[in-house]
C-alpha cells in the first residue's frame, strides 16, 4: 500500500482556484446582456428608440408612454450552444441545449385626458450564463503536477506527473441573471416622454469543472510514481443579488422619427459562491487515493459603472428601421467588500485584483441595427437585425468580438392577441487556458436562440 502526502499548499491552491473570483469572470456577470422582448431580439436589440411594447421596461421606460392599451406578455427561449475546440492539435465538437422561461410582464395604461401615463412590472431573464467546453488531447507541456510519495525504504520525495499525458477537460455552466422590475413612463409634452425602471436583480449559476489526466503511453512506471490517472472535480454554486436604476427619455422629432436615450446608474451585485472540490489519483497497481480539497462559502461585491444607451427609429408606413448603441467602460469595474464584513487576508487579495480592471479591460460600444416590415392587410410583421458586441479585453484579436444575426415575425391573431417568434445566431471565438492544460484551447462558438411568446392587450 502506498503512503501519499499532498502538502497543504497544493490543496490550498486548488481550493483558491475554484473560490477566488477573477476580473474576467466578474465582467462576465453583466457583459453581453441578451436583453428582453421577442420583437427587440428579432430586430437585433436595436430597441432604444423603438421601445413600443412591454420590453420598454428594460430598454427605455420612456417608451411605455407609446402603449395606448394595457397588455400582458410572456415568452420562452431555447438556446443551442455549439463549441468547436482545438487543444494540442486535436479538434472536437460538442453542444448543449437549454430551455427556460424568458419573461412575464404586465403594463397598465392609465386613462388620461391628455398625454400618457403607463406603469409596468415583470420578471425577465436578461443575461444567461449557459456555456459548455469539452476537449481532449495528448499534451507534452508540463502542468507542474506532482505528488509527495513514500518509497519502499520509507523515504518521502516528490514525483512528477506533469507531461506526455492524455488530458481531457469539461466545463459546464448553467444559470441566469434575472430582474424583477417595476417602472413607468409619463409624457411631459406631446413630443417628449421620460421613464424610470427599478430593477431588483436575482440570479443563480452552476459551474462544473472536470479534469482527467491519463498515462496512456506508460511513461510513469517507476514505483512509487507509477501513475495511471488523475482526475479533479470542482463545483461552484453562485447566487447573485442587487438593485439597478434605469432612466430613459424618448423624443418624437417629427411624425415618423424618434430618438431614445437611457442611462443605467452604477450597479452593485452581491455574489455568494459555495464551492467544493475533490480529486482522485490512481496507480498502475490499482491503488486509489481520494482527497477532499475542501468546501466553503465566499461573498463579495462587484460594482459596475454607468451604461449609456441611445437609439433612433424611423417609422414610415409599413417600414420600421432602427439603430442603437450601448456604451460602458469596463475598466471602471471594481471588487468591493460586503457591508458588515471586516478586511482580512482574503479580501485584501481580492481588492488587489482591482488594478487589473484598468490594465486589462476597456470601454466597449455595442452596435445594433434592425428593421420591421408590416405586410399590409395580413397582420404579419417580418423582422431582422444585426448586433455587434466587442470584447471588453484590451488588445485582443477581432475574432473574439461577438456577432449576432437575427430574424423573426409577429402575427396579430386578432385585435387583442399577437404571437411573436425570433431566432438569433451568434458567432465568436475564444481562447481558454488554465493551469491544468498548458498551451490553451482555441474555441469557435456558435449559438442559436429561439424565442416565442404571446402578447395580450386589454
Amino acid at each position: 500500500m502506498k503512503s501519499i502526502i499532498k502538502i497543504a499548499i497544493i490543496s490550498l491552491i486548488l481550493v483558491l482556484n475554484i473560490s477566488a473570483q477573477s476580473p474576467e469572470e466578474a465582467i462576465n456577470f453583466l457583459d453581453n446582456e441578451s436583453g428582453v422582448g421577442i420583437k427587440a431580439q428579432a430586430m437585433g436589440n436595436a430597441f432604444i428608440g423603438v421601445a413600443d411594447d412591454y420590453s420598454a421596461l428594460y430598454w427605455n421606460p420612456a417608451g411605455l408612454t407609446q402603449l395606448d392599451r394595457s397588455q400582458i406578455s410572456g415568452s420562452l427561449y431555447h438556446l443551442q450552444f455549439n463549441n468547436e475546440s482545438t487543444f494540442s492539435q486535436s479538434t472536437m465538437m460538442d453542444d448543449r441545449s437549454f430551455t427556460k422561461l424568458k419573461s412575464i410582464d404586465m403594463a397598465y395604461a392609465f386613462p388620461t385626458s391628455q398625454g400618457s401615463f403607463v406603469i409596468a412590472f415583470g420578471f425577465n431573464r436578461f443575461k444567461d450564463y449557459d456555456d459548455f467546453l469539452y476537449f481532449s488531447g495528448f499534451n507534452t507541456q508540463s502542468n507542474d503536477l506532482s505528488f509527495e510519495l513514500e518509497d519502499l525504504d520509507g523515504n518521502y520525495d516528490w514525483y512528477d506527473f506533469d507531461r506526455n499525458v492524455q488530458q481531457t477537460e469539461q466545463i459546464s455552466q448553467d444559470g441566469n441573471l434575472n430582474a424583477w422590475s417595476i417602472g413607468g413612463g409619463i409624457a411631459l409634452s406631446p413630443k417628449f416622454s421620460v421613464g424610470l425602471t427599478l430593477n431588483f436583480y436575482s440570479g443563480s449559476g452552476q459551474y462544473l469543472f472536470d479534469f482527467y489526466q491519463d498515462d496512456v503511453n506508460d511513461v510513469y512506471t517507476t514505483y512509487p510514481g507509477d501513475y495511471y490517472s488523475y482526475e479533479l472535480h470542482q463545483k461552484i454554486l453562485t447566487d447573485l443579488s442587487g438593485i439597478g436604476i434605469k432612466l430613459g427619455g424618448l423624443m418624437h422629432l417629427n411624425e415618423n422619427l424618434r430618438l431614445g436615450m437611457a442611462i443605467d446608474f452604477p450597479t452593485y451585485l452581491t455574489i455568494t459562491e459555495n464551492y467544493s472540490a475533490n480529486d482522485v489519483l490512481t496507480f498502475d497497481d490499482g491503488y486509489i487515493s481520494e482527497l477532499d480539497l475542501g468546501e466553503g462559502e465566499w461573498e463579495y461585491v462587484v460594482q459596475y459603472p454607468f451604461k449609456f444607451s441611445g437609439g433612433v427609429a424611423l417609422d414610415i408606413k409599413q417600414f420600421l428601421v432602427a439603430a442603437s448603441f450601448e456604451y460602458r467602460d469596463w475598466s471602471q469595474v471594481q471588487f468591493e467588500v460586503p457591508d458588515g464584513i471586516s478586511l482580512n487576508e482574503d479580501y485584501n487579495e481580492l481588492l488587489s485584483e482591482n488594478k487589473y480592471f484598468a490594465e486589462d479591460f476597456r470601454s466597449t460600444l455595442n452596435l445594433a441595427a434592425g428593421a420591421e416590415y408590416r405586410v399590409q392587410g395580413t397582420g404579419v410583421k417580418l423582422r431582422g437585425g444585426y448586433r455587434y458586441v466587442p470584447s471588453p479585453l484590451v488588445d485582443v484579436d477581432k475574432e473574439l468580438n461577438r456577432e449576432y444575426f437575427s430574424a423573426g415575425m409577429g402575427y396579430d391573431i386578432d385585435d387583442n392577441s399577437t404571437f411573436n417568434f425570433s431566432i438569433t445566431k451568434g458567432y465568436w471565438k475564444r481562447n481558454s487556458v488554465d493551469s491544468y492544460t498548458p498551451g490553451g484551447t482555441q474555441e469557435a462558438i456558435e449559438t442559436t436562440q429561439f424565442m416565442a411568446g404571446v402578447n395580450f392587450k386589454f
